[in-house]
């Protein structure tokens, strides 16, 4: 195991059940909760530079805390945007035609460049369904770990293939 995702995973085997409690504290959702310092963790396997010890753990806490409060933000946002805008507003053709390109290339690299389970993991919990990781364990039968894992592949894959 490369010593990145080493020391990853020892911040998440050590204090794991304090920052979802965090993350219950804001969310007041379990499931949200594990799920919010679960895409934490994955986004921490793609950071260049980790601090170190105790560093490592506070910048955990805080990744966690703004995590749940952009949660909460753009639900705050959906909801409003719900309210104020019209079902029927034309969009810009060029702008929906760019967003439509990359979407497309989006899909074609995840049907691609992914392995099967690690597409069917991704697509459950991004795609409409939305499933968070324990009802993707319980639906494939693996662990809520494993479905952590496939996760993080994926948004490494993604982030290495279309940050440019």
């Amino acid at each position: 195991m490369p010593k990145k995702e080493a020391i990853i995973a020892e911040l998440y085997r050590l204090h794991y059940e304090e920052l979802h409690r965090r993350a219950c504290i804001l969310l007041h959702d379990e499931e949200d909760a594990r799920d919010a310092v679960g895409d934490v963790m994955a986004r921490l396997m793609t950071t260049d530079l980790l601090p170190d010890g105790d560093r490592l753990r506070a910048y955990a806490m805080s990744s966690v805390r703004f995590e749940c409060l952009n949660r909460l933000k753009r639900m705050k946002l959906q909801e409003r945007m719900r309210r104020a805008l019209p079902f029927d507003v034309p969009a810009d053709e060029d702008a929906h035609e760019d967003e439509e390109m990359l979407y497309l290339e989006y899909q074609q690299f995840i049907k691609t460049g992914l392995t099967e389970q690690t597409r069917r993991v991704f697509q459950l919990h991004y795609g409409s369904q939305r499933l968070k990781y324990r009802e993707i364990a319980e639906q494939l039968g693996i662990s809520e770990a494993a479905v952590y894992k496939h996760l993080s592949q994926a948004i490494v894959k993604l982030k290495n293939r279309f940050s440019k």
